[in-house]
């Protein structure tokens, strides 16, 4: 392994983390970055990177990847179909996982 592709598998499981909820100081254990080819490293990289800007915009991944792969091949906007700007045209597909778990958090007195 040369140092680029050490760096590189740094930098992909930096960006897993937000994807599989490995927060600072969680154990993640083996991690499962195993692809076949440098394609296929890149295709995973890229879907990691679309599903953790869902998160930090709060978008529902499975309806915003669900769409925008059924919109890409029609020749749509790419600038419209990032997760911020898609939000604004879907507000019924926020992500409120966050939202539920810290009200049963409360609910439950975790605070």
């Amino acid at each position: 392994m040369t140092d680029q592709d050490s760096l590189e598998s740094r930098m992909l499981g930096n960006l897993a983390r937000p994807v599989w909820g490995w927060g600072p100081g969680a154990i993640p254990g083996p991690t499962p970055l195993f692809v076949g080819s440098p394609a296929a490293g890149s295709r995973a990289a890229l879907l990691m990177s679309l599903i953790a800007s869902c998160k930090d915009n709060r978008v529902e991944p499975w309806a915003y990847l669900r769409d925008i792969f059924t919109r890409l091949p029609a020749g749509a906007d790419v600038a419209t179909l990032l997760p911020d700007a898609w939000l604004d045209r879907h507000p019924n597909q926020r992500w409120t996982i966050a939202d539920r778990r810290a009200d049963e958090r409360v609910a439950k007195g975790d605070l």
